[in-house]
């Protein structure tokens, strides 16, 4: 009977102690300049697929989410990367990934 309790207790402080470890932000963000490696057309899937879930982590995280509910996430990761291979591509440009993916959306879905 203790065995169990212990269990239980062990098991639920595993399950919520291990998501926020998780959930902690590095100290040094993935750069856009980075990023945008893995988001260029002439990729590998490998690199593709880091890259969309990459900018779905990045806008899962956003604090304020405005898009309509009739825009897809699909629709929201090919603008976003449409607009990531856009950018002027400069390791010298140290804007965080989070950052200039949250602008992107920010500024085509604006919160009214």
């Amino acid at each position: 009977m203790m065995q169990d309790r212990l269990r239980v207790i062990l098991t639920s402080m595993i399950l919520v102690i291990s998501p926020s470890a998780i959930a902690d932000r590095i100290s040094t963000p993935m750069q856009t300049w980075f990023l945008q490696s893995a988001c260029e057309p002439k990729e590998t899937r490998y690199a593709k697929g880091f890259c969309e879930g990459a900018i779905e982590a990045y806008y899962n995280l956003m604090p304020n989410w405005c898009v309509p509910d009739d825009v897809t996430h699909g629709e929201v990761k090919r603008y976003v990367m449409t607009k990531i291979q856009q950018a002027p591509k400069s390791p010298s440009i140290r804007v965080p990934a989070e950052e200039f993916i949250w602008k992107i959306i920010s500024k085509k879905y604006p919160c009214k």
